[in-house]
């Protein structure tokens, strides 16, 4: 049995970490189990990232190659699996013994990108960073735009909001939250929205104003198919009235669309 590095599982677990800052996907490889002459023992991880970089080991040899290509087939599916080599000559093997590998997809946590800081906007943040979602929240105004407001936030901008997705990150899983003070920061907030990729564009707010909006965006030059990406009034039908009642309700459908698309 080979003796791997203890700096192995080090490695393995900083570019788990590094995977998930970066907004990227992996897979992780883990020895389970072992019988008779094997090239590593239980406990063995490996990492395998999208980009097809390894990070550990789990003895090396055909049998990891061939791990590693289940691998890319497991990330995917997006749906774990537990796999059983027989190393014997018959498979190609010379060591004679079982290895037993458990391969599990891991994906980033889902982003937020939340417009405004105020009563809802906070009380959105602490409960979608409580559910698992990576949050930013932007506020143009810097008294607002504070990490003691928002303790749970990955990232907090002070920005114009006209400015705001010119330096962040968006593709078609970012999930966009609008709560700002006021119809026109909500309108520009929504307007720049639809110029990203994202396909949820949520809006705090009542029907007349969606109505309201949707008019003047199409004078803007956008058609059906981009204000379908539009969800107003944002939030299940639950009755809520208090901040901390309408957070419930937005990252519900939050859930319900992240669940949705896997």
């Amino acid at each position: 049995m080979k003796t791997l590095n203890p700096n192995d599982d080090k490695q393995v677990f900083e570019a788990l970490l590094n995977v998930q800052k970066t907004g990227q996907s992996c897979v992780l490889v883990i020895l389970v189990d072992s019988r008779g002459s094997v090239p590593a023992g239980p406990g063995a991880k490996m990492v395998v990232t999208a980009e097809d970089n390894i990070i550990g080991t789990i003895g090396g040899g055909s049998m990891e190659q061939e791990a590693i290509k289940i691998a890319r087939g497991v990330l995917a599916e997006g749906k774990p699996q537990v796999i059983t080599f027989e190393l014997n000559e018959e498979a190609g093997y010379a060591c004679g013994g079982q290895v037993t590998l458990y391969i599990e997809p891991v994906f980033p946590a889902p982003r937020l990108i939340l417009a405004g800081a105020g009563h809802v906007g906070q009380a959105v943040c602490s409960l979608a960073a409580y559910v698992g979602f990576s949050v930013t929240v932007a506020d143009d105004r810097a008294e607002f735009a504070s990490s003691d407001l928002l303790p749970e936030a990955d990232h907090v901008i002070a920005c114009n909001f006209e400015s705001l997705f010119s330096s962040l990150p968006v593709d078609i899983q970012t999930l966009i939250v609008c709560a700002t003070r006021g119809h026109t920061h909500d309108y520009t907030v929504v307007r720049e929205a639809l110029k990203t990729p994202s396909r949820y564009i949520g809006l705090l707010g009542s029907r007349r104003k969606r109505n309201a909006f949707f008019d003047n965006l199409r004078k803007d030059g956008f058609d059906d198919d981009a204000l379908s990406r539009i969800h107003t009034p944002v939030g299940l039908e639950i009755g809520a009235k208090t901040p901390r009642e309408i957070a419930v309700s937005i990252v519900s459908e939050l859930i319900q669309i992240r669940r949705k698309n896997g």
